[in-house]
This record gives structure tokens, C-alpha cells and sequence, in this order.
């Protein structure tokens, strides 16, 4: 048997943010210079982190 090692919330949740942010060209809707992962604030992270566990969560329901 397989065993797959699941990323954790954390990891996705700033892999998204990185993922976003590259294909946004690293600018927010209003031009400005996003920041790197470390200087978002911990809600912002904790945002990123809940978001991408709700897609894990939608992708695991449906395989």
C-alpha cells in the first residue's frame, strides 16, 4: 500500500498565496506590490490557510 503525505494547511495555504500572487504578476488589483508570505499579516495568512483547506476539502469530497 501507497501512502500519499498530505501538505499542511499552512503549506497549502502560502503555496496558494505564492501561486496567486505569480500569476497576478505579484501586483494587487490596485497596482501595488503584493507582499512575500512572511509580511502578510497572520489573518491574512490564516485567510490564505482556510481557503486552501476548503479546496482540499471540495477536492477530496469529490474524488
Amino acid at each position: 500500500m501507497i501512502f500519499k503525505v498530505r501538505p499542511d494547511t499552512a503549506r497549502l495555504g502560502q503555496d496558494a498565496y505564492e501561486a496567486y500572487a505569480q500569476a497576478v504578476e505579484n501586483k494587487s488589483v490596485k497596482g501595488e506590490e503584493l507582499p512575500a508570505w512572511a509580511d502578510l499579516t497572520r489573518p491574512v495568512q490564516n485567510a490564505w490557510q482556510l481557503a486552501a483547506e476548503a479546496v482540499r476539502h471540495r477536492v477530496e469530497l469529490n474524488t
